[in-house]
């Protein structure tokens, strides 16, 4: 097979996994409650996994056990806030035990890494499994996609177009100030009409443009602080999973900064 073909092959296989993935995406969100968490939890599950495969990669030495239960601890964080110091003193202690077993087999380097997947991935994500109890939950989530996708579109087709000068060449030699100024104009444009159509009362439409701009900037930084954690490993994508698109941590790098944003825009403005 050609060069040519097996580009188009693979741009049509990221074109159909991209609209089976949303449809899924939207149908688990709708669905809502039970569904939605569980969803969420198992994306950390494979995220988690995604990195300390990248970790193993560079032949450092994975804190399964801590690490994961140190995941699960901060996704169900919002619902176990009573017993939430006595869970991460026992997990700070398997880590000593760890690293004073098993040293130096395995060294600070190996447990600072561990832990920070795990950090990182879980807290982050625990904004999207808590974010299913609020009001108009699916509302909320479908807004932080539209932020999301609004900011890569906008980055990609601007940057395609008019991108010369380079954003950061060391992390991500194809963005360009020019891809990521088009993704904050059209996350923020595409925040104003989601406000507009949606009509929530207190928001006006200048607090909806900004949430954009500042949710395509969040965006922008996780990508690319997902970009220096790949660079770092050695490693192209962070798995496999999703057909032509690569892993759950190249797919939602940039929303897992994102949710936050509007978990609290909505927490504190709107109320």
């Amino acid at each position: 097979m050609e060069k040519t073909d097996r580009m188009i092959l693979m741009f049509k296989l990221r074109i159909i996994s991209g609209i089976i993935g949303v449809a899924v995406l939207l149908a688990v969100i709708y669905a809502g409650g039970v569904y939605w968490k569980t969803f969420f939890v198992f994306l950390g599950i494979i995220g988690l996994y995604e990195y300390y495969g990248m970790m193993r990669n560079r032949s450092f030495k994975v804190l399964v056990i801590p690490g994961f239960l140190l995941l699960f601890l901060l996704l169900f964080s919002p619902f176990i806030s009573g017993y939430l110091f006595v869970f991460s003193w026992i997990i700070a202690l398997l880590i000593v035990i760890n690293l004073v077993i098993k040293y130096p087999g395995v060294t600070v380097n190996d447990l600072s890494l561990s832990m920070l997947g795990a950090v990182y991935i879980g807290f982050l994500l625990s904004y999207a499994v808590r974010m299913a109890d609020v009001s108009n939950a699916f509302m909320v989530m479908f807004l932080a996609l539209i932020l999301t996708w609004s900011s890569d579109i906008g980055g990609y087709a601007f940057g395609v177009t008019w991108g010369k000068n380079k954003l950061t060449p060391d992390l991500s030699p194809n963005k360009t100030w020019e891809g990521s100024i088009g993704g904050i104009f059209l996350s923020a444009i595409a925040s104003g009409v989601f406000f507009e159509l949606w009509g929530i009362a207190g928001v006006n439409c200048a607090y909806a443009i900004l949430l954009g701009v500042v949710s395509s900037i969040m965006g922008q930084l996780g990508d690319l602080f997902m970009s220096a954690i790949k660079r770092y490993f050695g490693v192209k994508d962070s798995g496999n999973i999703i057909p032509g698109h690569g892993g759950v941590l190249d797919r939602f790098d940039s929303f897992m900064l994102v949710v936050p944003l509007v978990y609290y825009f909505f927490s504190w403005l709107v109320g």
